[in-house]
């Protein structure tokens, strides 16, 4: 895997939505993401914005398959490729952003035109829901010992006519390892939701930085 920091120019940062829009830029040629669930291999990108302050360039971490190439109006700071190899009970530091949601029925699907199904992801905003969340994700690739949950303000986005908002948070803290390659797996795919186009939710989490805690 590649990780990338980039920075997107204040004038497009400052929408969201356009985030996805300007980093794509860096890997022309690449497919929509195919996948349906969380357990089928990934295929496209994911990426962590580390800052994006009122009239500054977004900072930007990006995980690929290959590396970017330049793209006008985006500034490449550096690439990597790195190869993580976790060890059984290795004890690792980690930094995850993510949107923790959950899936509920749609109440109000039959009069919406044109919706596809009949149930939609919501939010979770308690702090235990968020916990047991985060659990449940690396439920048999690692034991979270300790972390810290730090919010995030709200985002808000235009996709054409339709107004949206993102409620994500970052997860810092220490795992333990069970299971080496479960764990490698989520670092390749992300933890969260899968989305079968190349905006969804999954390039919304990234788990990056592992290193070894003392």
């Amino acid at each position: 895997m590649i990780l990338t920091r980039a920075e997107i120019p204040w004038p497009l940062a400052r929408d969201p939505y356009k985030h996805h829009t300007q980093i794509w830029r860096l890997f022309p040629g690449e497919p929509k993401e195919p996948r349906r669930t969380g357990e089928e291999p990934r295929q496209g990108i994911l990426f962590r914005v580390e800052d994006n302050g009122p009239g500054r360039p977004a900072r930007v971490l990006v995980q690929s398959n290959r590396p970017p190439v330049p793209a006008d109006g985006v500034t490449l700071i550096g690439s990597r490729e790195v190869h993580p190899k976790p060890a059984l009970g290795q004890r690792l530091a980690f930094l995850l952003t993510a949107n923790p949601v959950r899936t509920i029925k749609d109440a109000e699907a039959e009069q919406k035109p044109g919706k596809r199904r009949d149930t939609c992801r919501v939010p979770l905003i308690q702090e235990d829901q968020q916990r047991a969340w985060l659990a449940r994700k690396f439920a048999g690739a690692a034991e979270i010992e300790a972390v810290s949950l730090l919010p995030h303000q709200p985002l808000f986005f235009r996709r054409g006519n339709r107004a949206g908002k993102l409620v994500t948070l970052s997860f810092e803290g220490v795992l333990r390892v069970q299971d080496p390659a479960q764990l490698v797996g989520l670092l390749e795919n992300g933890i969260g939701p899968a989305k079968a186009d190349r905006y969804g939710a999954r390039m919304l989490a990234v788990l990056a930085g592992l290193a070894a805690a003392e």
